[in-house]
């Protein structure tokens, strides 16, 4: 028989390229970007200099002494506690080791000024996310060397959640809120609890048709709103939303014996909110969830994390893996806070104040001296903007709005000092908020009035206009106690506030341990199960069911590499169905071995048997491959999460099984086919008795 050189060249070309791809990362090539490089002093750097000079000036002193004819790092940034800091570098490098280099030479810089000073501990996890060094470059894409763990070389798989630990949050899009004030806050957490129970309670019992049933009250935390507590609905539309309003004011009313009072409900119209956004078409609440999914990958991405999972699950839920990360509350507040900053105009009938206890907060006082819960308070001040706007010709209706919001600023706000070395952040304005701005400060200048700034719920700052503000420009220097925290509010900012609240509906964490023990028993359970499948075929099957197993290397090397190509993400489910897909590979050597057996009964070569086997199996084959096809897409279309991932791996493992099957069993069984002629012991187990015919006779013939 032909030993078909070409045919066994391009398979072999094949696997290594598929080789290639699995162990060689491709991915986008580096690009250089802004880094902030933490630093940390054995003391106060103001200790660390002589008397008369600043620490800014002697750093900035030492880097042009060290990056002579070079990009100078940024000025040193000295946090609250005086011992830490950061470095604006705007020229770091793009790739792990050029950023580690740059890093090290700054603080060799550093280090003839301040004795002492090193990188922080936070430094490995912000480099953590870059990329290393790369072999070669493909245009905007680079392969990059081969991944370690452990010490040992593993496949460029992304491995999920389950597989390797981290943060698993399911987000849901707010679409109703119904707050109610209390005339004083609860005394502690136990009796917090049971107001919240009698709420509870009641929505349980309330009518299934309003959508109650599986919401939530919960009590507000910023300063001055503790006696609030707000319930969180999912309104299908204002009709349900009026409903829900009447429903929840008379419970509340019969479960708190009349002591609460309701406060502004707000209805999160998609279509309103898609129209304010500039959205297109009729389908708002696809495009709403899209734009949400958007700036919570922007975020993240922001964060350092490595191989994050961001999925839409409509209608308005979004999940948001985080491997890695093993702080759920951080992951929560950057991915789900709303990031709403709204400067507003306060009415004249409200005074607001600084709170004795907390720099950071601005209290609410009405005319008669009574706390204003801040909620409550922002309700009076964007509708005093609105009759503003109205009266300077700027809004049509006088709706309640803020003159600024967070759509009004560009996404280049920075974090640093203010006078007086609070921590701050700097904005710049664009389109009618530059214009809005500009136009109220400017009414209202020299008149003592105040423009209190909100960071989602919370007044941070109430200032006094003096003259009007036209440069597009501004700074927010209250309401953060850090400059890390402002860095944290300006991250948000720049990645653009959500277009509607979002709650947190789930928080999971899977520790790394859990993780990486998951993995190795998923590895060994799928390799002990191959190593037993691998026997079963040499002993029923022989010399074929050897060529077989050398067909399913082949097939598990190109599913890895196409799973590779794909971007996908390999969970355990994943896992369960690739071996599901294994096993399916097999079954089609087995159809195909079982049919040989009966045609070399029948046939006159053993050539003629394995065509006839080959031919003859295949609708069998077609017909199985088809059938899980359409399993797996009915799978991946309604399923979520882990049902995706198993779908995933099934429909390419099945596709990969069809050409494995067909194309290399065939081409390695047509290579021993002369010994097949030879020997056909080798080639099959017992074979299944020939079939015979009784020989007949015409009706009239004698016998």
């Amino acid at each position: 028989m032909k030993r078909r050189p070409v045919q066994y060249l391009g398979l072999f070309l094949l696997v290594l390229a598929s080789l290639g791809v699995i162990f060689f990362p491709i991915g986008a090539a580096p690009q250089g970007s802004t880094l902030q490089v933490p630093v940390v002093a054995p003391k106060a750097f103001s200790q660390l200099v002589a008397k008369g000079k600043t620490p800014t000036a002697e750093a900035d002193d030492a880097f042009v002494k060290a990056f002579k004819g070079q990009i100078l790092p940024g000025a040193l940034t000295i946090d609250e506690d005086g011992k830490s800091g950061t470095i604006t570098d705007t020229a770091p490098g793009d790739t792990r080791e050029a950023v580690q280099a740059r890093a090290d030479k700054i603080v060799a810089a550093l280090g003839t000024k301040f004795k002492g000073v090193q990188l922080a501990p936070s430094w490995q996890q912000t480099i953590s996310g870059l990329s290393e060094k790369p072999l070669f470059s493909l245009g905007s894409y680079a392969v990059y060397p081969p991944r370690q763990r452990d010490g040992h070389t593993v496949p460029a798989v992304k491995l999920g959640l389950d597989l390797q630990g981290g943060v698993n949050l399911v987000l849901q899009i707010r679409r109703a809120s119904f707050p109610y004030r209390l005339p004083a806050a609860p005394k502690d957490a136990a009796a917090r609890e049971e107001i919240l129970g009698k709420i509870r309670a009641g929505l349980t019992a309330s009518d299934a048709s309003l959508g109650l049933r599986g919401t939530d009250a919960v009590f507000a935390t910023t300063k001055g709103s503790e006696n609030q507590f707000e319930v969180r609905t999912q309104a299908k539309d204002k009709a349900q939303f009026d409903q829900q309003k009447a429903a929840l004011d008379t419970m509340v009313k019969t479960a708190l014996s009349g002591a609460a009072t309701p406060g502004r409900a707000q209805f999160y119209d998609t279509q309103s909110t898609g129209q304010k956004l500039g959205f297109g078409g009729s389908d708002y609440s696809g495009q709403l969830l899209s734009r949400t999914v958007e700036i919570l990958r922007s975020r993240v991405d922001k964060l350092g994390v490595s191989e994050p999972l961001i999925q839409a699950q409509p209608p308005d839920r979004v999940t948001v893996q985080l491997p890695g990360v093993n702080d759920p509350q951080k992951a929560v507040q950057v991915v789900g806070q709303t990031a709403q900053m709204r400067i507003v105009l306060l009415p004249q009938g409200l005074q607001a104040q600084p709170d004795p206890s907390d720099s950071n907060n601005t209290l609410f006082l009405d005319s008669k001296g009574n706390l204003v819960p801040s909620a409550q308070a922002l309700e009076l001040c964007e509708a005093e903007t609105g009759r503003t706007l109205q009266k300077l010709g700027l809004s049509k209706d006088g709706a309640p709005q803020p003159i600024v919001s967070g759509q009004d600023v560009k996404p280049t706000t920075t974090a640093g000092f203010a006078e007086g070395s609070n921590p701050a952040i700097f904005f710049e304005l664009q389109g009618e908020g530059s214009q809005k701005f500009a136009a109220v400060t400017r009414d209202v200048a020299g008149k003592g009035r105040q423009i209190p700034i909100f960071l989602d719920d919370k007044c941070i700052s109430a200032p006094n206009v003096q003259s009007a503000i036209t440069g597009g420009s501004g700074q927010i220097s209250g309401g953060f106690k850090t400059v890390e925290e402002a860095r944290s509010f300006a991250l948000l900012l720049n990645s653009g506030a959500l277009p509607a609240p979002i709650d947190v509906v789930e928080n999971r964490t899977v520790s790394a341990t859990l993780g990486n023990d998951s993995l190795i028993k998923s590895v060994n359970a799928g390799l002990i199960g191959m190593a037993v499948v691998a026997v079963f075929m040499i002993a029923f099957y022989r010399l074929p069911g050897v060529l077989a197993n050398c067909a399913l290397a082949v097939y598990m090397v190109l599913n890895l590499a196409a799973f590779v190509l794909l971007g996908a993400t390999l969970t355990l489910p994943g896992i369960a169905g690739l071996l599901l897909a294994l096993a399916i590979s097999l079954d089609t050597n087995i159809l195909v071995f079982e049919r040989l057996k009966e045609e070399m009964v029948i046939q006159p070569t053993f050539a003629a048997a394995l065509r006839a086997a080959f031919d003859r199996a295949w609708t069998a084959i077609l017909d199985s491959h088809i059938t899980t096809l359409i399993a797996s897409t009915v799978l991946f279309y309604f399923g979520t999460g882990p049902v995706k991932g198993f779908a995933l791996t099934l429909a390419v493992g099945v596709v990969i099984s069809l050409f494995t099957a067909i194309s290399v069993t065939r081409l390695f069984m047509w290579s021993i086919a002369s010994i097949g002629e030879k020997n056909r012991n080798l080639m099959a187990g017992k074979l299944p008795a020939a079939h015979t015919t009784a020989p007949t006779t015409s009706k009239g013939s004698r016998a």
